[in-house]
C-alpha cells in the first residue's frame, strides 16, 4: 500500500523514462554526426573559395607590378602555417623572384597568434591566375577537404581529394 504523504517517482515510471530518453538519443545521435560532417565540409569550402579570392588578390597585385605570377608559383600541399608572434605583409614585388603566393596567402590568411591557418593546393594557369584550390585544416584531414569553384559535398566527404591528385 502506498502512503499518500509519500512523494516521488516510482522505480518504474523512471526506468520508463530513461528508456525514451535512450531511444530519442539512438535516433538523434546518428543525424547530429552528419551536420557536424556538413559544418566541416561547408567551413573548408569556404576556406577554399577564400584561398581562391586572395590568390586572384595576389595575381592582380603581381600583374599590375609588371610581375605575373606564372604556372611555377602554383602551390601543391603548401601549409599556411605562421610562427608566434611573426607577421607576414603583402607586398607589391618589386622583381619576379619576389612573387611569393605562399607568403601572400600567409599574409592575407594567415594568423599570426595560430599554429596553422590551413593546408592549400592552387593551381595556377599559364595565364597567372588561379582556376581551382583545395584546403584542408592539415594534411591528415582527408575526409573534409574543401574544394572551390566545385566544392565538396557531403556526398563525397570521405574520397574527396586534393587537386594535385587528379580532381
Amino acid at each position: 500500500m502506498r502512503n499518500s504523504k509519500m512523494k516521488g517517482f516510482t522505480l518504474i515510471e523512471l526506468i520508463v523514462v530513461i528508456a525514451i530518453i535512450g531511444v530519442l538519443a539512438a535516433i538523434l545521435v546518428p543525424s547530429m554526426i552528419g551536420y557536424v560532417a556538413d559544418s566541416k565540409i561547408s567551413t573548408a569550402n569556404s576556406n577554399a573559395k577564400l584561398t581562391y579570392t586572395n590568390t586572384a588578390t595576389y595575381a592582380t597585385k603581381c600583374e599590375t607590378a609588371g610581375f605575373p605570377m606564372g604556372t611555377a608559383s602554383s602551390l601543391s600541399q603548401a601549409s599556411l602555417q605562421t610562427v608566434a608572434n611573426s607577421t607576414y605583409e603583402l607586398k607589391t614585388p618589386t622583381q619576379s623572384s619576389d612573387v611569393n603566393l605562399s607568403n601572400a596567402l600567409m599574409a592575407l590568411q594567415g594568423n599570426a597568434n595560430a599554429t596553422t591557418a590551413g593546408v592549400v593546393s592552387v593551381n595556377i594557369t599559364a595565364q597567372g591566375f588561379s582556376d581551382r584550390t583545395s584546403w584542408a585544416k592539415s594534411t591528415s584531414d582527408v575526409n573534409y577537404v574543401g574544394n572551390y569553384p566545385v566544392a565538396s559535398t557531403a556526398d563525397n566527404a570521405g574520397r574527396s581529394t586534393w587537386l594535385w591528385s587528379g580532381n
